[in-house]
This record gives C-alpha cells, sequence and structure tokens, in this order.
C-alpha cells in the first residue's frame, strides 16, 4: 500500500545562520504519527523551514497528498505565495493552513482559492483527527471542530471552534520528529519548548491566547527531557514559548533544571523567555537564578503604557510606580539586568503622555532598557474588530515586517507585512512619528548611556525633567543638521516619515557593523560611537544651555566618555576631583546622596571587549542590550584625599 505523502512548512529568517526548529508543525505531526493507522497510511515526507526559492522547494515536492502551513505574521505571504505555486504544480494536494495568521472567521477561503482547509487554535488534535477522517469514504468536514473548509458547492463553513484540555502531547525533539531534518541540515537550530499553553490577561492588542482559556501545565518529565535533549544537541540559544514563564512555582524548578543541566554539559548559554508580569517572590528568585548562571537575558517589569485612559481602552492595569522603584532598586542591588516595555499607538495615548510616561519610568529607576514598540493589529485579537476601530480612530499602514538582527540578503520578492497603528483619537500621524523619534533619543542617549551622567545630574541637582532634556535635544538636532547627531536623528526621522506613509522599508543596513538589520536604537547608537571624540565634541554646544559649573562639567563629562565601551579598551585609569562614581551609582540604586568633591583615581575593566567593530557590535550592543553590557560597570575607586 502506497502512503500518502505529507509536507510541513514553518518557515523562519536567519539570524547569524542560524534557524528556528519548527516547532509549530513538529507538535502536530509528534501527535499524529502516535496513531498506528496514521503511520500506516501517511508518511511524513519532510519540513521547510527557512525561505528558500519556492520553485525549487516545489520542485522537491514527490507527489504531495497535503502540505501543512504554519502562518504567522514573520511568513505569511510567503507562505501564500509558496501554497498558490504548489498547488499550480500539484493540483491534487490538500493546502492546509493553521497559526495565528488565520482569521477565525475562515475568510482566506474567500481570499485564497488555492486554499482548501484552515485549522484554528490549538492544531494537534484537528490535524489529527482531519487525517484519519480523510482515510474514509466521504469528505464531510462538518463533523470535525476548528476547522474551516468549502462544500461541494463552494460554500465557505467554520465549525465549532473548542480548545483541547489534553496536556501530554508528544514532544517532537524525544520522539525524534526532527531528527531527520537536523542531519540533513547542516545549520545551526534554535529550539523551542513551552511549559505550558494560555494566557489569562486579556490585553486587547494580544495575540498569545485568542480563547483565554484555562492555562495547561505540561508534565514536568517531559520538559525535563526537552532540556536534556537540548543539552545533548549542544544547542546555545533556546526559547521558551510560555506567556508568562514564572507564575507557577514550579517554574523555579524549571529554572533549577537548566542550570543543573548547564552546569554539568555546558548547554544551553542563553534563555530567551517572556517572564511573568506579576510582582513576585517566585519571579524574582527565577531571574536571581538565571543570571548568576548566565542563562538570563533580563528580567522584564513591563507596563506598556502609563497612560489611564490608554490602559483603560486596553484593559490592562500596571503595579504603581512606587512599586516599580522598589523592584528597580532590588533587582539593581542584586546586578539583575531589568528591561520594560513600552507601546507606542495605543488608544488614548497622547505625545505628551508618552514622552511622559516614559521618563517616569526613568525617574523610577529604570535607566538601562526600556524597549518601545509601534502598536500592530492583529488578526484575532478584540482591537482588530471594526467596532473598536471606528470607536478609537484607528488608522493603520502595512509595514514591511524586520525581524532585527537577521541576515541581510538580497532584496526580497516577497515581502512580509504587519499592519501598524499609525494614528487614533488622541495621537495624529505627525505625533506618532514624533513619538518614534523620541523613543529612539530616549534609548539611544539615556539608556544606551551616551549623555545618561549629563542627564540624570540635571535631573537630580537643576530640576530639569527627562522629557524636557531630551524634547530639547530633539530640538537641537534640527538646529544643527549638519551635526554628526543631527544628520543621524534627521536620517531617521526621515526613514520614519516615509515608513509612517507605508513608503519603504524601515530596515537600517552599515556594513561597517555586520551583514545584518539593525533596530534604529541600536543604528543610531552605533553611528555615533563609531565618531565618539566628533560627537562629544559637537555635544558640548547643546549642553552649554545649562550652565553646569565648568569644574562639575568637566569631570562629568571625563566620567561620562569614560563608561562608554569602546573597542579593544579593556582597562584603563582615570582621575577625577569630584566622587561621580558613587553619585550615579546612588542614583541607579535608587539611593540618592549629594555629589562629594573628593579626588578619586578609578581603575576601569572590560572584559574581552572585541577590537574590531563588527564584533563589538554583536557582542556589546546585540547580545549585550539587555544587560548593559555597553556601559563599564566593573569599576574600582581609589579615594587619594
Amino acid at each position: 500500500m502506497e502512503k500518502r505523502n505529507i509536507y510541513m512548512i514553518a518557515v523562519s529568517n536567519s539570524s547569524e545562520g542560524s534557524y528556528f526548529l519548527p516547532y509549530p508543525v513538529g507538535t502536530m505531526a509528534a501527535y499524529a504519527w502516535t496513531d498506528k493507522t496514521i503511520r500506516e497510511h501517511y508518511e511524513l515526507k519532510g519540513f521547510v523551514f527557512r525561505k528558500d526559492d519556492i520553485e525549487t522547494a516545489v520542485a522537491a515536492f514527490e507527489n504531495p497528498f497535503m502540505a501543512l502551513f504554519s502562518n504567522s505574521v514573520w511568513n505569511s505571504n510567503y507562505n501564500k505565495t509558496f501554497a498558490k505555486r504548489l498547488k499550480e504544480k500539484f493540483p491534487e494536494c490538500l493546502i492546509l493552513f493553521g497559526g495565528k495568521e488565520n482569521p477565525l472567521d475562515g475568510r482566506y477561503l474567500d481570499e485564497y482559492p488555492f486554499m482548501d482547509l484552515l485549522i484554528h487554535l490549538e492544531g494537534e488534535e484537528p490535524f489529527k483527527q482531519l487525517l484519519l477522517h480523510l482515510l474514509g469514504e466521504e469528505t464531510d468536514y462538518s463533523v470535525l471542530n476548528n476547522l474551516s473548509y468549502r462544500d461541494k458547492n463552494g460554500v465557505k463553513h467554520t465549525n465549532k471552534l473548542e480548545t483541547t484540555v489534553c496536556t501530554h502531547y508528544p514532544s517532537p525533539y524525544l520522539s525524534g520528529t526532527f531528527d531527520k531534518l537536523m542531519s540533513e541540515n547542516d545549520v545551526k537550530f534554535v529550539p523551542v519548548f513551552e511549559t505550558n499553553r494560555g494566557c489569562p490577561f486579556l490585553c486587547v492588542y494580544c495575540d498569545w491566547d485568542t480563547t483565554k482559556s484555562k492555562i495547561k501545565l505540561f508534565p514536568l518529565e517531559k520538559i525535563f527531557q526537552e532540556i536534556e535533549w537540548i543539552a545533548d544537541h549542544k544547542m546555545d540559544y533556546i526559547v521558551c514559548s510560555d506567556s508568562n514563564f514564572g507564575m507557577f512555582e514550579r517554574d523555579e524548578l524549571i529554572a533549577d533544571k537548566l542550570i543543573e543541566v548547564k552546569k554539568r554539559t555546558g548547554y544551553p548559554n542563553k534563555l530567551q523567555v517572556s517572564a511573568a508580569k506579576a510582582d513576585s517572590p517566585i519571579v524574582f528568585r527565577i531571574n536571581k537564578k538565571l543570571n548568576e548562571f548566565g542563562l538570563s537575558k533580563g528580567a522584564t517589569i513591563s507596563y506598556q503604557t502609563l497612560s489611564p485612559a490608554a490602559l483603560r481602552n486596553i484593559g490592562r492595569k500596571n503595579i504603581p510606580l512606587e512599586r516599580f522603584s522598589e523592584l528597580m532598586a532590588q533587582y539593581n542591588k542584586e546586578g539583575i539586568p531589568t528591561f520594560t516595555d513600552l507601546i507606542l499607538g495605543l488608544p488614548g495615548e497622547t505625545y505628551e503622555s508618552f514622552c511622559e510616561g516614559m521618563c517616569k519610568l526613568i525617574e523610577a529607576g529604570q535607566h538601562t532598557s526600556i524597549y518601545v514598540y509601534s502598536c500592530a493589529v492583529l488578526n484575532n485579537t478584540p482591537m482588530s474588530d471594526e467596532q473598536y476601530i471606528r470607536k478609537h480612530g484607528i488608522k493603520t499602514i502595512d509595514v514591511p515586517f524586520s525581524q532585527y538582527h537577521c541576515d541581510c540578503g538580497p532584496d526580497e520578492d516577497i515581502v512580509e507585512y504587519v499592519k501598524e497603528i499609525i494614528s487614533t483619537n488622541t495621537l495624529d500621524k505627525a505625533s506618532f512619528v514624533r513619538g518614534k523619534l523620541f523613543s529612539l533619543c530616549v534609548q539611544c542617549f539615556h539608556c544606551f548611556g551616551l549623555l545618561q551622567c549629563f542627564a540624570m545630574y540635571l535631573f537630580h541637582e537643576k530640576g530639569v525633567r527627562y522629557d524636557a532634556f531630551y524634547n530639547d535635544l530633539l530640538e537641537w538636532f534640527e538646529q544643527n543638521p549638519l551635526s554628526l547627531s543631527g544628520k543621524v536623528f534627521l536620517d531617521i526621522n526621515e526613514r520614519l516619515v516615509r515608513y509612517a506613509n507605508g513608503e519603504k522599508p524601515m530596515a537600517y543596513v552599515n556594513k561597517n557593523f555586520g551583514n545584518i538589520y539593525w533596530p534604529f536604537e541600536e543604528a543610531a547608537y552605533l553611528e555615533i560611537v563609531y565618531r565618539f571624540d566628533d560627537f562629544y565634541q559637537e555635544i558640548e554646544d547643546f549642553l552649554g544651555q545649562y550652565r553646569i559649573d565648568s569644574e562639575i562639567y568637566d569631570g562629568i563629562m571625563k566620567y561620562q566618555q569614560s563608561i562608554i565601551k569602546m573597542p579593544g579598551k579593556n582597562e584603563f585609569a582615570i582621575s577625577l576631583e569630584y566622587d561621580f562614581y558613587r553619585y550615579f551609582f546612588g542614583i541607579l540604586s535608587n539611593t540618592y546622596r549629594p555629589l562629594a568633591k573628593v579626588k578619586n583615581e578609578l581603575t576601569i575593566r572590560g572584559n574581552q571587549i572585541p577590537g574590531n567593530w563588527k564584533d563589538y557590535s554583536k557582542k556589546i550592543v546585540w547580545f549585550g542590550r539587555k544587560g548593559e553590557k555597553n556601559l563599564y560597570t566593573d569599576i574600582t575607586v581609589r579615594y587619594l584625599d
């Protein structure tokens, strides 16, 4: 009996030559092929995991019975183009789409005639039942839940949508589902593992869990075995796909297992995780442990917005700023990197509230890592509802989707797009662009530290608000377009304007810093430190308006320049007339003390800082951003008086 060939497609872009293992379709295959009947009648013929040339990829298919596509925002158009071409060459091949980008109302079947079936929500059970159903003589899809299809008359139907309660899906790693794929492809794979599935929160912009069903916990035994498998295959970087890691007490056991395996085998080296937003001792203990053993990329203390109106409109609550400040001090005391997310474009936010909110986070102690994202309207979220869009006056544009730090290649014919908000009832397009530019200014000059010391001194000693300081800096760029930083930010502003008009991708590439796409704030920082001396000479014109005492000004400038890591600069010493180290350390640790005039010498050490710009950009700026690695922190003070 000849088996029916099944192909599974879940592609990702390359980053430093690495690709994600196709976990979403791998779990579906692992579960389906536990069934004896499916094993007897179907052959798992292969996976497509990267954006290969479509003609070449299609030509490699052998008599496909079905092709299953995992559809996400970063691969949706590629999938559609691939599926269309596949249908043209193999008209009898069933084209099945799953993934979060599939609208739950099944409208893809109206828009794309080459699609035959859509799977909604979790895919394991519907996919297995579909394969079994297709072995029968009748093809009555109406009996299958979580499926959209066309009947014999071409009329679209969407069956009942329900979530399963199963928690014992087999692992695609432990079952050997990916063994052939890995043996046949000499690339660095990145594994994804999940310890639970679901999300209890109701944020209107998020598609993490559209059903808001009860969170399912997967067996610890399976999770521990997967961690061992990852280490056995010497995988450096792993991703946990939980929505809120640290929400459950058992998550600390998982962190302990990761640490134990790393100590024993050396793998994995880094864990990417979406940490629980809750203020809990468990989250702190997990972050402390992961940071101690070098696994952490930083602890999330997320806000998204500080505007009361915007919070109401998105169905979210934040911890009080006072508690946020306490947490920042606690994490800083333990040397645990933190980062805080904000979203620009949320309904109810204004330019003023956004700038004020961002700088309130700085006042509360978040000086090093604030990430700002544009709000995207994703399929199947409450924000995508037409009534919600009309109520808040939401206007979107289709923006080319950028996966930062991915490898640059030739211009792709197939571009992925995401719908991003560029205006609402409370934020017009010009204010959106200005807000984006303001956030980049704060991230570049404060979080990356280029003017952080001056901003902190002026705030604490002269009452200059952070939002006023950085808005003044933006105005200085406009007035000094020929300065280094002026050129950099006016170029970024032009790119943002084109982006807001939907005219051109936002990608920023400079081969001096590697053949990858950079987010604007990192690109701006790199462009400026590349001409370090020119920047600090020119910026004196801007800083002069604040009339800082000349002796203190000179000392801050010397200290400010000295804490920025530079390529190959691993150890040096400076002499100062004021105790700037203790002063600024006190501000960062939320224990402010007045600036003392006392002669001191600082010995400043780096740790194997690369001597060339490409490696510096990768290790210090890209990999090191969440750990404040672009600033010297190993500083020894010797007092001379």
